[in-house]
């Protein structure tokens, strides 16, 4: 379990034994179980599991894990509070249609933590996870894929609070987005005068519709830095698309070491003066174009990048970094 994840059930711990009286939230525990052939009648104990994601959360303390003990589905939840689900060692499947898979709506001091999900949307369903608020998201070892329902993502990375941060670390994104709208793989996307950071990492976002990452910080105030490194952005419509509009926020996406390729309309795009890419170690080939700008975007080079091989390579801003 992550350490900031025991912190926070060690201080939620401490908290209700400061209680005079037994609660609901006393009855809570900081490690649960679900099991294929669970109940949710069960206390999610691990003699006792219970069957689904959302039977679980509602008896797992703030700040608490719950654990898969065996294979199975265990539906769509909606999250509002800190708490990991790591089901790394077993077959751990969200499949849903025409809805959301996880929706994260929490305060800006929770942080949620998801590891070992393979999320499958049929073709109908709209996000594989909505994050609406909350300080922090994690997603280890996970594959998502099929989600296609209209004006939805792979991860829909959307808050509305201040400060909050996302992390990809080794996640597969493939095959989602609808085949018009906005849509794609990944959505970060702060609302007004709220602000997003991010980092994906060792990650495949490949084949979606549309988009692979859209960054947007259109929204008056908003803001938004991020990094992607190690990770592969192909087949999609647009690979990576960075984008401001006049009034809004600021952007600004550092691109290491990664690979752009197959992307039919453009590798990177940025838009508008707020909007600003900085590539390094990074090869951008086999696009529609390269890299391209639109009503002054701005994409830097530190001059060690690779950008051969598209129908049209486009050109970078080339800064030599500082001795």
């Amino acid at each position: 379990m992550p350490e900031y994840f025991m912190r926070a059930s060690l201080t939620a711990c401490a908290s209700l034994l400061a209680l005079p009286f037994a609660t609901p939230a006393a009855a809570q525990v900081t490690r649960t179980w679900v099991s294929g052939v669970g109940d949710d009648v069960n206390p999610c104990s691990r003699a006792a599991p219970c069957k689904t994601f959302a039977g679980a959360v509602s008896k797992t303390a703030w700040g608490g894990e719950i654990n898969c003990l065996d294979g199975g589905g265990f539906g769509a939840v909606t999250i509002t509070k800190s708490i990991a689900i790591i089901c790394d060692d077993t077959f751990n499947g969200v499949l849903v249609t025409g809805a959301n898979a996880i929706t994260v709506n929490a305060a800006d001091y929770d942080v949620v933590f998801l590891s070992g999900f393979d999320f499958e949307g049929f073709g109908t369903g709209v996000n594989a996870v909505r994050f609406l608020g909350g300080g922090g998201l994690l997603i280890r070892n996970s594959t998502i894929r099929n989600f296609r329902g209209t004006n939805g993502f792979g991860i829909n990375f959307t808050p509305t609070l201040p400060a909050a941060r996302l992390v990809l670390d080794d996640v597969t994104i493939v095959g989602n987005g609808a085949s018009s709208g906005v849509t794609g793989g990944v959505m970060i996307q702060p609302a007004v005068n709220a602000s997003a950071s991010f980092t994906i990492v060792n990650s495949r976002v490949t084949d979606n519709n549309r988009g692979g990452i859209r960054v947007d910080a259109s929204a008056d105030g908003a803001s938004v830095k991020g990094m992607i490194s190690s990770s592969v952005v192909s087949g999609n419509q647009i690979g990576l698309y960075v984008r401001s509009v006049t009034g809004g926020g600021n952007a600004n996406v550092a691109l290491i070491d990664t690979v752009v390729n197959g992307n039919s309309s453009s590798g990177v795009l940025s838009e508008s003066g707020a909007a600003t890419v900085s590539a390094s170690r990074s090869t951008i080939t086999d696009n529609g174009n390269g890299v391209r700008t639109m009503t002054g975007g701005n994409i830097v080079s530190f001059g060690d990048n690779v950008v051969a091989g598209n129908n049209n390579n486009g050109v970078f801003t080339v800064v030599v970094p500082k001795q």
